[in-house]
C-alpha cells in the first residue's frame, strides 16, 4: 500500500528553522541535511511502519512513529491513506522537555 507524505506547517517551519542555522556555517551541509531529511520521509510512503514508535509522544495510540537524521529526530504519524510528518526536532533537546 502507498500513502502520500505530507508535511504539517510547523514541522516544515521547524526544518527550515533547522536548515537556516546550519547554512550560516555551511550552506551545502544545510542542503544535505534538508535532502535527507526529505527523502527519508519520501520513503515513508511504502513503508510507514519502518520506524519504531515514538515513546516520547504524549497519548501515543501505537500511530506516532520517529526516525532520525544525524541530530534530528523527526515525527511522524501513520494514518490510513497517508503519513503525517507532525515536526522535527534537534536532539539535544530531551523529549520530556517538548510540549
Amino acid at each position: 500500500m502507498s500513502r502520500k507524505v505530507e508535511w504539517t506547517k510547523r514541522a516544515s517551519a521547524s526544518l527550515d528553522y533547522y536548515c537556516g542555522h546550519i547554512a550560516e556555517e555551511s550552506p551545502s551541509s544545510a542542503k544535505k541535511v534538508r535532502r535527507e531529511i526529505v527523502l527519508t520521509a519520501k520513503t515513508l510512503s511504502k513503508n510507514a511502519t519502518l520506524y519504531q514508535l515514538d515513546e516520547y509522544y504524549p497519548d501515543n495510540e501505537g500511530d506516532i512513529r520517529r526516525f532520525f537524521r544525524w541530530d534530528y529526530r523527526v515525527v511522524y504519524q501513520v494514518r490510513e491513506e497517508k503519513v503525517v510528518i507532525l515536526n522535527v526536532y534537534h536532539t539535544s533537546r530531551h523529549p520530556d522537555k517538548i510540549k
